[in-house]
């Protein structure tokens, strides 16, 4: 096989975005079939592909070697236990799921269907992230001892996810948490070992489980605090959606993941990359915007056509998934949480 027949399940922000993707940038692959959400059928005629009323009949076309699902969190896990029974690769949007014991089952099911597993984790592949994880195994920091991370908005930014923020969901401690603990892990190249948290929401229902300040302790004495909020006042802080501050044996990391990365060793500071303006809201399929969705699209690609290790695993999205799990349970019970 060298070309990777994808279909889309899912016809959302993510869904369009996916399909551009791998319609005008990836390469040894070709779109075949969408399904899933009422904007559907107008996204496969937007890219000349094929338009399955039902999931069920986008599994069963034989020219779909392989699905990407981008569908609400909690139907995550039917839709790829549906997929590893066809004999379909996933490639699968975070969260991986809405609990670890569906990431559990999911990774035994394409462990013995022999289709592959992967999980999205696009800011692993932003610009100034992936140059930040590429500096630190290069060792330009020394062994990585600290992390602080931020991630503050004053709204989601899409209110019309409204379902992201629904105890069903996960609300926004799954849906941003799974990305910030994922990058947190990323960076201090260890495991995770116990998490204490704080999770709360100031405006109450609908909106859940918006806030969450979290610390965590890894492997060789790796500490790190992530402190997460979608209910911050007017006018916001300024660059801190994704931003991280990494300090190693003998130098730091700035990382602005909308923005510039720096790098402090020595008297000084010193810019390594600007990342060019994303505007997700007014122009979502700009390719300075799309460039890490491709980036992992490519990946996915690649892995399952050369037979390599997922770059993003089952493994991985399962370990992110807990650690959201053990936060909610911490702030529960006022107790930290260890991690297995």
């Amino acid at each position: 096989m060298d070309t990777l027949r994808i279909a889309i399940l899912g016809s959302g922000y993510m869904g369009g975005s996916y399909a551009e993707c791998i319609a005008r940038y990836n390469t040894r692959v070709q779109l075949t079939a969408i399904a899933g959400g009422t904007r559907a059928p107008a996204l496969a005629a937007r890219y000349g592909v094929a338009y399955e009323p039902e999931y069920s009949a986008l599994l069963a076309r034989d020219d779909v070697d392989a699905v990407l699902i981008a569908t609400p969190h909690d139907g995550h896990r039917d839709q790829a236990l549906a997929a590893a029974r066809a004999g379909k690769h996933v490639l699968i949007e975070k969260p991986m799921a809405t609990s670890v014991r569906a990431c559990d089952e999911m990774i035994a099911a394409f462990a013995a269907a022999g289709v592959v597993l992967e999980v999205i984790k696009t800011l692993r592949f932003r610009g100034s992230i992936a140059r930040a994880l590429r500096l630190i195994a290069e060792g330009a920091i020394g062994r990585v001892r600290a992390i602080s991370g931020r991630s503050l908005f004053i709204g989601t930014g899409i209110e019309d996810k409204h379902w992201t923020m629904d105890a069903d969901q996960g609300g926004m401690l799954l849906d941003m948490g799974c990305h910030n603990f994922d990058i947190l892990c990323a960076l201090a190249g260890v495991a995770p070992r116990r998490i204490y948290s704080t999770v709360t929401t100031y405006e109450g229902p609908p909106y859940l489980r918006r806030n969450a300040m979290t610390q965590i302790n890894f492997d060789g004495d790796v500490t790190a605090q992530m402190w997460m909020s979608y209910e911050f006042p007017s006018p916001g802080l300024p660059d801190n959606a994704h931003r991280y501050l990494v300090v190693g044996e003998h130098g730091m990391l700035d990382i602005d993941g909308y923005g510039k990365l720096r790098i402090g060793a020595g008297e000084s500071w010193e810019d390594v990359w600007q990342q060019p303006p994303i505007d997700y809201i007014n122009r979502p399929l700009d390719p300075v915007r799309l460039e890490a969705f491709y980036t992992q699209t490519q990946l996915f690609v690649d892995d399952v056509l050369d037979g390599r290790t997922p770059a993003v695993s089952g493994a991985d999205g399962r370990r992110a998934v807990a650690m959201v799990e053990a936060a909610w349970q911490s702030s529960q019970t006022g107790q930290s949480v260890a991690l297995s």
